[in-house]
């Protein structure tokens, strides 16, 4: 008996948490316990992001930028690029557009 798995894009895709830890927390040696410490929230928090289950905020952005000496910018973007990535666009095919579609002006 044989059984196939089909992996899509949404299947590679690393929340931005799993990027917090496997690209800085275990190289640098940052438990869950350090880094909330550090930049001021609960290891709760820090351990909702890992698990992907609290996105970014620029708040936290912030805080994780000064804290792993990055930008703001570049967790937020993680954050954009992975809620981009993710989004289901049919949950959103019944809404009418309030404003007409303007004609492409072209010389």
């Amino acid at each position: 008996m044989s059984t196939s798995t089909t992996i899509t894009g949404r299947d590679l895709l690393a929340t931005p948490g799993e990027i917090l830890k496997e690209e800085f927390m275990e190289p640098l040696g940052i438990s869950n316990y350090r880094l909330a410490k550090a930049i001021g929230v609960s290891e709760t928090a820090v351990g909702e992001i890992i698990k992907g289950k609290r996105g970014i905020s620029v708040a936290m952005a912030h805080r994780l930028g000064k804290a792993l000496n990055t930008s703001a910018e570049f967790w937020m973007n993680l954050q954009r690029d992975y809620e981009i990535f993710t989004f289901d666009p049919s949950t959103v095919e019944n809404i009418q557009p309030l404003v007409p579609q303007q004609p492409l002006v072209t010389e």
